[in-house]
């Protein structure tokens, strides 16, 4: 089938003809003259070889086959209209648009039960999808359009990638709220002895380790999980410390028996970032998702 044999502007006769039942009425509303709209239906009875309509008195009754093909012409109709007259708008209000987010537990944590509940509010027919990839994948994935945003820290990506700086957070450290560590000064000696449980995330080196590997100096690690939220849930319940953002610490606190200390030596503070590849950036659903993103962020 060779889609430019057909006419398409007879769909939108069909239709007409279709909802108003009337030949004349049909011709007054597309603005065509009666025997302009006698010979659009007999082309349309040629094209799908069916009566489609039928007289009953002053009315045009349609056929099995109208009844059947009408809704696929109505559709048809609706996705053309949207095409021509989209002006680039985006309405959250009445959007069910799905986005994808790669986020780590950190970001996850801290940025999506407020931006869920956000949406919650103003868009509640959006549909988000978290992704936990390794930052390996995050240009692949970006750029095979299969994610709209990254949430991280200091990830580098070079060209076609844009990027927005939300908050800025800083490493701490957690301990039971009943542990001996709270009795004496946390000092640097005190603190590369203590029992720690850390996050390794896809084999990156921690921010802590570089830091005290600079000084020759190295944390007593006795347990590495891949999945930062179930560290304070084994703290609750061991003579460990653990070293996390503040942000997430703070979060942590609220529902276990913890306590955050500054850590004895200077790290670096870093900045979460909201990550998009230059095709998106100028798309409306995009630059409204990523807005809000932002809003969010400047209440941490």
């Amino acid at each position: 089938m060779n889609l430019h044999e057909y006419d398409l502007n007879l769909l939108a006769i069909f239709d007409m003809i279709f909802t108003e039942r009337h030949l004349t009425k049909a011709g007054e509303k597309l603005k065509m003259s009666q025997p302009a709209m006698s010979q659009a239906l007999k082309r349309l009875r040629d094209t799908f070889q069916d009566q489609l309509f039928v007289r009953s008195g002053k009315e045009l009754i349609p056929t099995t086959c109208a009844i059947r093909i009408a809704p696929q012409v109505k559709q048809i109709i609706s996705l053309a209209k949207n095409t021509f007259f989209d002006r680039g708008e985006f309405d959250p209000a009445n959007s069910s648009r799905t986005f994808r987010l790669a986020m780590s537990d950190y970001t996850e944590m801290i940025v999506m039960p407020k931006l869920f509940k956000r949406l919650q509010e103003y868009a509640p027919k959006i549909r988000l999808e978290s992704k936990h990839l390794s930052p390996n994948d995050y240009k692949n994935v970006l750029e095979g359009d299969d994610l709209d945003i990254i949430l991280g820290c200091s990830l580098q990506f070079g060209a076609n990638i844009y990027q927005q700086a939300l908050f800025e957070d800083e490493e701490v450290l957690i301990v039971r709220n009943d542990s001996p560590v709270l009795k004496a000064e946390l000092t640097l000696e005190r603190y590369i002895t203590l029992k720690h449980a850390q996050f390794q995330w896809f084999e990156e080196i921690n921010m802590i380790d570089r830091e005290l590997k600079s000084h020759n100096l190295e944390r007593n690690i006795v347990l590495e999980v891949q999945h930062e939220m179930v560290l304070p849930l084994v703290l609750k319940d061991n003579e460990i410390v653990v070293n996390m953002p503040r942000r997430m610490a703070k979060v942590f606190k609220e529902f276990l028996p913890l306590e955050v200390l500054d850590l004895p030596f200077k790290v670096n503070k870093y900045f979460v970032c909201q990550y998009w590849h230059e095709r998106n950036h100028l798309d409306p659903a995009i630059k409204w998702l990523r807005s809000e993103i932002k809003q969010i962020a400047e209440y941490f």
